[in-house]
């Protein structure tokens, strides 16, 4: 993969901060002090040099080039920090690939205990080397498929999961409801297409079975033109985890 014009680590750092300062420009005043710290900028360095050096190896994103990278990616990342969501206490990503949105929001939220869900092995093995290397001291990777971490304890440990341009809402929704804790988010990056799905027959049939609220938040990202959704799910589950998908099913 071309990986765009190369940078050095002491001009990626200066891209990166002015970066985040024309994107902190959106930010509500509580949210601006934590992508300002040099922690979270030297952290987006180490984590996009990683991703550009492994992106030459292995499949992770269509264009790697830093500058594309932070004004896309890392940005939509942050997008629940533009529509003032809080930092959790613990917080559950499905399907992480490449490193989008957990690790930029890792990165803003220090405190929260996050985990990586992986289903390919290589990619979970790329994920590994962000724990270590960018570093996330309260990040950890879970190679497997959610629905499977769904069926071994701890049950309902996570205030917060997120998925970005994986599957379904409905099957979204029934890979969180046995990890989600009482009154915890399920947050969804979606497209105004996708929005359809909040109609769908399967989804609305769990929704008879739980107790959730759905709201839709439009955000827009600097220099980006089109609006963008983020779907909030507030689940309160009353099923076990039998709702989950198990293979084979």
């Amino acid at each position: 993969m071309d990986s765009g014009r190369e940078f050095g680590s002491t001009q990626l750092l200066a891209v990166v901060r002015q970066s985040m300062a024309t994107f902190a420009t959106a930010l509500p005043l509580t949210a601006k002090p934590t992508i300002c710290t040099d922690a979270f900028c030297a952290g987006l360095v180490s984590f996009l040099t990683l991703l550009v050096k492994t992106n030459e190896v292995m499949n992770l994103t269509s264009d790697a080039d830093p500058e594309h990278l932070l004004a896309t990616h890392v940005r939509d990342s942050l997008a629940p920090l533009l529509v003032g969501l809080e930092a959790p206490r613990a917080l559950l990503d499905i399907g992480t690939g490449g490193g989008f949105p957990v690790v930029p929001l890792a990165l803003a939220w220090p405190t929260t205990a996050v985990t990586m869900t992986e289903s390919v092995g290589k990619k979970a093995l790329f994920l590994e080397s962000l724990v270590s290397g960018v570093p996330l001291p309260r990040g950890r990777v879970v190679h497997g498929r959610v629905e499977d971490h769904a069926s071994a304890p701890p049950e309902r440990a996570f205030d917060m999961i997120t998925a970005r341009g994986v599957a379904h809402i409905a099957t979204v929704l029934q890979y969180a409801l046995p990890l989600l804790a009482s009154n915890g988010r399920l947050v969804l990056w979606k497209g105004e297409r996708d929005l359809a799905e909040l109609q769908d027959p399967p989804f609305v049939a769990t929704l008879h079975r739980v107790h959730c609220t759905a709201t839709v938040l439009d955000y827009a990202l600097p220099g980006v033109e089109r609006n963008s959704k983020l779907v909030i799910l507030q689940v309160t589950p009353t099923l076990s985890g039998r709702l989950s998908r198990r293979n084979g099913s």
